[in-house]
């Protein structure tokens, strides 16, 4: 019996043993744990907070880019349907136009004015430019309709400054547009300075 009792004892002791070792383990490795993993919760959330982040950014570039790419195209559109004729040509084609588009719309056009053509040689453009001041007169839904049909249309112009006015007929709208087309002369020019 003492033997067995001697065994039981050490098992006793073997047990306690285990249980403080087990203790230990439990108040220091444990929190060590649960803090590393608590960390690495941290790091793979800020990480994905980072890489939400990055990917907008790339899709607000690559809009940008592709806002980019077709401004370029637009551009690239623009030079090629551009007229190439003489000012005499471009002059013609506007008027031509701006009387069709007022009796379309039912207004009436009483004055179309030239301005001088403008080279921008000296930044190599190669575009020449045109002010053409014209009023048009009538209702002024028919001016908005009007004013509607001419955007539509293919000539290259940009709108430089634009009045309503009243009128006896109704409205009387001013428009003063910048014409623009190639200039023959000017691409001679630059093909000259880079040979």
């Amino acid at each position: 019996m003492n033997i067995s009792m001697k065994s039981s004892c050490h098992r006793l002791w073997l047990g306690i043993g285990l249980g403080v070792l087990a203790i230990l383990v439990a108040i220091f490795l444990l929190p060590n744990a649960s803090g590393k993993a608590a960390k690495e919760r941290k790091s793979a959330q800020e990480a994905q907070v980072g890489l939400d982040r990055q990917l907008r950014e790339l899709s607000e570039y690559q809009t940008m880019m592709d806002r980019i790419q077709a401004g370029r195209q637009r551009i690239a559109d623009l030079e090629e349907h551009m007229p190439k004729g003489n000012i005499g040509d471009l002059q013609y084609s506007l008027r031509k136009t701006l009387f069709k588009l007022a009796n379309e719309s039912g207004l009436r056009l009483p004055s179309i004015k030239y301005g001088t053509p403008n080279k921008d040689g000296a930044k190599n453009t190669g575009i020449e430019s045109i002010d053409v001041e014209f009023t048009v007169v009538g209702v002024y839904n028919n001016l908005k309709t009007f004013m509607l049909a001419l955007e539509g249309s293919d000539q290259p112009f940009g709108a430089s400054s634009v009045k309503l006015d009243e009128s006896t007929e109704g409205g009387r709208l001013t428009v003063v547009l910048r014409a623009f087309r190639q200039a023959s002369d000017i691409r001679s020019i630059s093909a000259e300075e880079a040979s």
